[in-house]
């Protein structure tokens, strides 16, 4: 028979590649959708290099770090505080970032620059 902390241990292990899996396929998915669907047989494609290889992955990629950063900030904002419901607002970074994107819609005239109208 197996002892509770070992119980748990493969239990937690479940978790992590249960929840790792779902990643990944919801990583797959938001390749292949969009306003067309490109499946993966298609992404070798001259449609597929553009749409998927030179649009979705970046993007893609940027989200999961994004992701994974603010995680990980969470996590060290808990153990710093020790506080377990300690959030990025605890700091007032959020409404920081309110103030700095009203200072930036009221200054550049709500207007996106240049290079942000293709996303």
């Amino acid at each position: 028979m197996l002892t509770f902390a070992r119980q748990q241990q493969r239990r937690n292990v479940r978790w992590l590649l249960s929840l790792s899996l779902l990643v990944l396929l919801a990583t797959l998915l938001s390749l292949c959708a969009g306003e067309q669907w490109i499946a993966p047989g298609d992404w070798l494609s001259a449609r597929g290099e553009l749409f998927v290889w030179q649009i979705r992955l970046p993007r893609t990629l940027a989200v999961l770090l994004v992701g994974a950063a603010l995680a990980l900030s969470g996590a060290v904002m808990q153990a710093l505080f020790e506080n377990p419901l300690a959030e990025p607002g605890l700091l007032g970074v959020s409404n920081g970032a309110g103030v700095g994107l009203i200072a930036a819609v009221l200054l550049g005239q709500g207007q996106l620059p240049g290079w942000a109208l293709g996303l």
